[in-house]
């Protein structure tokens, strides 16, 4: 099973993780327990130096409850997402049912690895902007 899951779902775009979702409810019996409804979280920190917890602020977030063949599941992500909140609890049911079968799994990795490139692309790109100071005393 991918560790990852939760990011996967909340990276990639959302047509993607909804037409999953959709093959899903017709293959499963999914209820919706609670609505999506947004919400402020709490984040939490750890303070580096002291290793002592701290309340970083407030984030907008979106969160929903389902059932999926009588399991639960619950979604969360950042933002008005209900769409994404309600996939990401499916997916969450699913994932407790451990009935994520080869081909959904094949899928989901497959999405993994696109989101794994586009992050090293936008790694490289931000590393081209880094300025190298030993150039710079040279000139």
């Amino acid at each position: 099973m991918l560790e990852n899951l939760d990011q996967v779902l909340i990276e990639s775009p959302l047509g993607e993780v909804q037409a999953l979702v959709e093959g899903i409810e017709k293959q499963h019996t999914v209820r919706l327990v609670r609505e999506p409804e947004v919400c402020l979280t709490m984040l939490r920190a750890e303070d580096s130096l002291d290793a002592q917890e701290f309340l970083l602020g407030e984030a907008l977030t979106t969160s929903c409850e389902v059932s999926v063949d009588g399991t639960a599941g619950f979604g969360m992500c950042l933002g008005e997402e209900p769409v994404r909140a309600y996939c990401v609890a499916v997916f969450d049911a699913l994932r407790e049912r451990q009935a994520i079968d080869e081909a959904l799994f094949d899928t989901l990795a497959q999405m993994n690895r696109r989101r794994e490139e586009r992050d090293r692309r936008e790694f490289a790109q931000t590393l081209r902007t880094q300025v190298d100071f030993k150039l710079l005393e040279q000139e």
